[in-house]
């Protein structure tokens, strides 16, 4: 289990390799850094940290805040450094962010991708750590990793939140490493999807904090447990019943029973069309048989 490090109250004595930067997302970009790090730490006998901003910078976020850590595990990472991006934070200069840093842990080394910018105004950056680790009276070393690209493209957060927005799934899922998911309780809906459209539908509100997917239909991948299932799902309104409110709901090919109140897993695997209005239920029906068929084809 990873433990939590609160940036300018906690302690960690153990010496430790410190990976700064935002990690707001965990996409493949900072696998590949932490994978070196990883290497690093063990071959200098330290600790893995990582630094990470609780909340991100302000907005929605690719993941939350706990899913990111579930991803860090796998890199044998001992503990997160949590920021708060306050605006006293914002204030404090590159000299006294490391300062603060290394009064609370026993810092040996620090690595960081090159576009990592720290302090007030951005001030600091690569070769602001690579000044302050040639310093011998600072007793730290620090260790730059290339930023990756994608298809010419460098890959960041950034990058993959507007692929998340404008329904570009694939590329996300791509520049993640995985498909992009959201996790919520399913709430009850009007049954019309068993009822009156032959497609019983689980109906769940989509995170607040979360990214937003473009309004439309997907083929999607159901985790209910240790179950994974092929699914199609409409995240937006449901103009053919008159209803303006955003909801996600999916229909989960071969499952069978109910699932009030258990929390399921979205995938997104990609876009297949706009919500449109249907002229009748049968209209509607007919649609969905064919966005299952293309969503099972794609497997």
């Amino acid at each position: 289990m990873l433990e939590i490090i609160k940036y300018n109250e906690d302690e960690y004595d153990y010496p430790c390799l410190l990976v700064l930067g935002c990690f707001d997302g965990i996409h493949i970009g900072h696998a590949e850094l932490l994978k070196k790090a990883k290497l690093q730490a063990k071959i200098n006998g330290l600790d893995l940290g990582v630094m990470m901003f609780k909340e991100g910078k302000g907005g929605r976020q690719v993941y939350t805040f706990e899913e990111r850590l579930k991803f860090l595990e796998q890199f044998n990472v001992k503990f997160v450094l949590s920021v708060d991006y306050t605006d006293e934070f914002k204030k404090t200069s590159p000299a006294e962010f490391l300062n603060n840093v290394e009064q609370k842990l026993n810092v040996k080394g620090y690595m960081s991708g090159r576009d990592f910018r720290f302090g007030a105004g951005a001030k600091g950056k690569s070769s602001t750590l690579k000044a302050y680790a040639e310093d011998d009276e600072n007793g730290v070393w620090y260790q730059l990793v290339k930023d990756l690209t994608y298809v010419g493209e460098k890959v960041s957060t950034t990058l993959i939140k507007n692929c998340i927005e404008q329904g570009n799934l694939v590329k996300a899922g791509a520049l993640l490493g995985r498909n992009y998911s959201v996790t919520g309780f399913v709430i009850e809906g009007a049954n019309r999807g068993k009822k009156v459209v032959g497609f019983p539908t689980v109906n769940m509100r989509y995170p607040t904090d979360k990214v937003e997917v473009k309004k439309g239909v997907y083929k999607v991948i159901c985790n209910v447990g240790e179950e994974s299932l092929i699914g199609i799902a409409n995240y937006g309104p449901r103009p053919t019943f008159n209803e303006s409110s955003n909801i996600l709901e999916a229909y989960i090919d071969g499952f069978v029973g109910t699932l009030y109140g258990r929390s399921v897993t979205v995938e997104f695997v990609e876009f297949l069309r706009d919500t449109q209005k249907f002229d009748s239920v049968d209209a509607l029906k007919a649609q969905l048989k064919l966005d299952l068929k293309r969503a099972k084809l794609k497997v």
